[in-house]
């Protein structure tokens, strides 16, 4: 794809809430974005207490490499734009329908717009989606697409962080971590969808740090709703049992990979020049991976995943009480 500079300017779409996340207030400054709904309602239950029978909620991260549009429509330091953006969008839409999911977390969304055009492509789009846009100087975004209401949507883009055990350099986001609250069958759910500092022009310490502190986001999350289940999903960059990946996990709790439960020759999301590798993940809290339906993780490797992004999709389905 050409790599052309940005033209226009396009606004960011983040915007305050009245319910204010206090969780999210205790790790750094955060924007929160309005969620977008087309006035549907949602599978979720109200959040009044909980409920004896298990609801299942089928989540899915996905990287579908640059989509993009055909346009230069933003003001960024770079743009690609993707002549064949109409038959990209579509191969994207017909995976999500073939993987009927309750919550979509995608990563290298462009903006708002091609995810209004990607949900708009579905055969049944999704009522609910949100996209803040971070801090990618190509623009590409992580977004979210759900059949149940968002209750909140927090940016973690503008905090500043170093890796642990230093006193710098100071980073950011190479994306953002985007924080994504909802309410299903009376329980608290909480989704970080990241995607972490990637290996060209690597910086490791850049992308140890964004997970380390992704963690502190999640443990702060706990602290203030000790009954919030929280999944911490998307592009980390790098493989199980590497620093990033360990810090995420972490212990005393550790959160757990629903990937690990994939049959081993299928438990691979990227081919790096032949070689198979789970660079995407999907690490659940102890109460949130403890409703895990153990039977459910996939990584799908079809033909229209192929033809549609050089990632593979994560799936798993939690069974919430």
């Amino acid at each position: 794809m050409p790599l052309l500079p940005r033209s226009t300017h396009l606004p960011r779409l983040a915007t305050s809430l009245v319910a204010l996340l206090g969780t999210a207030l205790s790790v750094g400054a955060c924007r929160f974005e309005e969620p977008r709904d087309d006035g549907q309602g949602g599978a979720g239950g109200s959040g009044s207490g909980g409920a004896s029978e298990a609801a299942p909620l089928t989540v899915v991260t996905w990287n579908v490499h640059n989509l993009i549009n055909d346009k230069l429509d933003a003001d960024l330091e770079f743009e690609d734009v993707d002549p064949d953006y109409d038959a990209h969008r579509v191969a994207v839409a017909k995976v999500i329908d073939e993987l009927a999911a309750d919550v979509v977390v995608l990563q290298e969304v462009e903006h708002a717009k091609v995810l209004d055009e990607l949900n708009q492509a579905l055969a049944a789009p999704y009522p609910h989606q949100a996209l803040i846009e971070g801090n990618d100087p190509r623009g590409v975004d992580i977004a979210v697409l759900s059949r149940v209401a968002l209750d909140a949507t927090v940016s973690h883009q503008d905090e500043k962080f170093t890796m642990q055990g230093t006193n710098a350099p100071l980073f950011t986001y190479a994306r953002d971590c985007l924080e994504v609250r909802l309410t299903h069958n009376g329980r608290t759910i909480v989704l970080l969808g990241v995607h972490f500092k990637s290996k060209d022009n690597d910086n490791p310490d850049k992308r140890l740090a964004e997970a380390q502190h992704t963690r502190l986001i999640a443990d702060a999350v706990q602290g203030n709703a000790s009954d919030a289940g929280i999944l911490v999903l998307g592009d980390y960059n790098d493989l199980p049992g590497s620093l990033p990946v360990e810090a995420v996990a972490g212990s005393a709790p550790r959160f757990e990979n629903a990937a690990d439960l994939v049959p081993s020759a299928e438990r691979w999301s990227f081919d790096y020049n032949g070689k198979l590798e789970l660079v995407d993940h999907q690490l659940a809290s102890p109460l949130l991976f403890g409703m895990l339906d153990a039977g459910s993780p996939r990584i799908p490797h079809t033909k229209d995943v192929e033809a549609a992004s050089d990632h593979a999709p994560i799936v798993a389905t939690y069974l919430v009480r």
